[in-house]
């Protein structure tokens, strides 16, 4: 009985540990696709904004 208990407890504490290193890397995955997609957002916003007078003249080419 001892070793089925043993067993059981090591089975139980694998599972958890493996749980909580997939909810921590699933954070980490979301958090650094939530970063990068705010850099782009934010690369695009600022591309897209020029100075008054800065404008491209499209009758050049």
């Amino acid at each position: 009985m001892f070793s089925v208990a043993k067993a059981k407890r090591q089975l139980q504490m694998f599972s958890v540990a493996k749980a909580k290193r997939q909810l921590q890397m699933f954070s980490v995955a979301k958090a650094k696709r939530q970063l990068q997609m705010f850099y782009l957002c934010e690369s695009e916003a600022s591309a897209t904004k020029r100075p008054a007078g800065t404008e491209i003249n499209h009758t050049l080419w």
